[in-house]
């Protein structure tokens, strides 16, 4: 449950600035019935979504310094609405995971299945976007239709239901689709829209009408738009006073800080072969993460010697929000 637990003295997480595309296709609100048993309540005390989150044996560590305990060990959540949504670790049986709500004072079922690397959140954490693999209409071969879903966490209600551009149950191979074309994903979200991905295109879903756009083809049709720049966190790179820029050389050579006045560049030294940074604590530390062995550390360069270490309190093998770390967009390059 959610207590105050002391922290690192750190400074928010840059946000990464995202441009909003309003929808205003022909189709309204979400455009299925949610599963029997799936149930959403409105969020009657927010968590700030905002700083350094992490988790770690069962607990969610928030940004304000207050904690979230799960009661379980997890595989991948997100903070939204009133805590953390959560998919729990374990086995688990069918195409999707069950997905918890983690609260101050309670851990609870939603009901809700979803593809776990899909979690998505608005940067103000009021709307929660996902893929359910499992409840859709079947194909003849037995597989459900991948399902784009947002919720509306203040309100307590689904604002999008929807199997557009998920391919076709009536004539496609769903299974072989997904497989051979691109996976159903959630893009992103911005305080306005929800940008989703499938097989048959891109679409952008305005909130809160749930109102739909068709933007592309294909995902590798949008890489250059300004919207997908800012949802793939070009703007994080940027320190908060936009005076530094982390920029990764394409040829193996340590990532380096570099004056946006065009002054010498800062090569970062790190203790670990494998590391990235993607995003400032504050005007003189970026951060990322490291590979050390095959646990995931939390990894801060300052300013100006570029020397990095391990977050101070951060444990080894500490989980990000999914939607800070997940491999649910696709790699672009910079």
């Amino acid at each position: 449950m959610r207590t105050s637990r002391p922290l690192p003295t750190v400074t928010a997480l840059a946000v990464a600035a995202l441009l909003a595309l309003g929808g205003c296709g022909e189709d309204g609100p979400a455009e299925e019935e949610p599963p029997a048993g799936a149930r959403w309540t409105g969020a009657g005390d927010p968590v700030d979504p905002s700083g350094l989150v992490w988790a770690a044996g069962g607990t969610v560590h928030l940004g304000d310094g207050t904690v979230i305990e799960t009661d379980q060990e997890i595989e991948a959540y997100v903070v939204a609405g009133d805590g953390a949504y959560v998919v729990p670790a374990g086995d688990r049986e069918g195409p999707g995971a069950d997905l918890l709500l983690a609260t101050g004072d309670r851990v609870e079922q939603t009901g809700a299945v979803v593809d776990p690397d899909t979690l998505r959140t608005s940067p103000d954490g009021r709307y929660l976007a996902f893929i359910d693999p499992a409840t859709g209409e079947q194909d003849e071969y037995g597989t459900p239709v991948a399902t784009a879903v947002v919720v509306d966490l203040v309100a307590g209600e689904e604002v999008v239901r929807s199997a557009a551009g998920m391919g076709d149950t009536g004539s496609d191979d769903l299974a072989d689709l997904y497989e051979d074309a691109e996976s159903p994903a959630v893009l992103g979200l911005t305080h306005t829209t929800a940008y989703v991905a499938g097989p048959d295109g891109v679409l952008a879903y305005d909130l809160p009408s749930g109102d739909r756009d068709e933007l592309a083809d294909s995902t590798s049709d949008v890489y250059d738009d300004d919207w997908f720049t800012a949802l793939r966190g070009e703007d994080a790179l940027l320190s908060p006073s936009g005076t530094w820029r982390i920029v990764d050389p394409t040829d193996g050579s340590p990532v380096r800080l570099v004056p946006e006045d065009g002054g010498k560049a800062v090569v970062t030294r790190a203790p670990y072969d494998v590391y990235e940074l993607d995003s400032w604590l504050d005007e003189t530390t970026a951060v990322g993460g490291a590979l050390e062995g095959e646990s995931d550390v939390l990894l801060a360069c300052t300013l100006p010697t570029g020397a990095c270490g391990p977050l101070p309190g951060v444990p080894a093998g500490a989980l990000l929000p999914v939607d800070r770390s997940g491999p649910g967009l696709p790699t672009v390059r910079r």
